[in-house]
């Protein structure tokens, strides 16, 4: 069955298209929404990680910080750092409360300056103090700073202590 469509009608279904054309490249533009899946910090986290003799990545970040929302959105939602983050256990600690007695005792127990900043941690639970980020960086170097993480062999590293 054929109708003859008004100009207004065509115009009404040529608009719906687009839209749905437009929606359609906005969701396929490579841009997944997927992230970094963080565990919260918890002491009891840190402790299994060095029983099990697994690496962490140690993220302190505020909600209120712009460079860790771009670490967010530039970062942490890149599919490459999202899939090498598999090989260690991810901790995030939110220093959003920066003056609470928490913040400032966790900031004394890491030798955390601001956010955001990152920390590697050995197997042992050793700090490897050399691949430590403070600040925003893209994808390219914190990749690099992963895979020097996870290379064995001697390295800078520091104790960080226990809860």
């Amino acid at each position: 069955m054929t109708k003859n469509l008004t100009a207004h009608q065509l115009l009404k279904r040529g608009t719906g298209l687009c839209l749905l054309a437009l929606g359609f490249l906005a969701c396929s533009s490579g841009e997944s929404g997927d992230s970094i899946p963080w565990q919260a910090y918890d002491p009891g986290v840190l402790y299994r990680a060095r029983q099990e003799g697994k690496p962490v990545l140690l993220e302190f970040f505020a909600d209120w910080c712009i460079p860790c929302l771009e670490l967010e959105e530039q970062t942490f939602s890149n599919e490459g750092v999202i899939n090498s983050t598999w090989s260690f256990v991810r901790v995030r600690v939110d220093m959003s409360d920066y003056e609470s007695s928490e913040s400032e005792r966790l900031r004394e127990k890491f030798g955390v300056t601001g956010v955001p900043e990152m920390l590697f941690l050995d197997a042992r639970g050793n700090e490897l103090r050399d691949e430590r980020i403070i600040g925003f960086v893209g994808p390219e170097d914190f990749l690099r700073r992963m895979e020097r993480a996870l290379k064995p062999g001697p390295r800078k590293s520091l104790p960080t202590g226990s809860d």
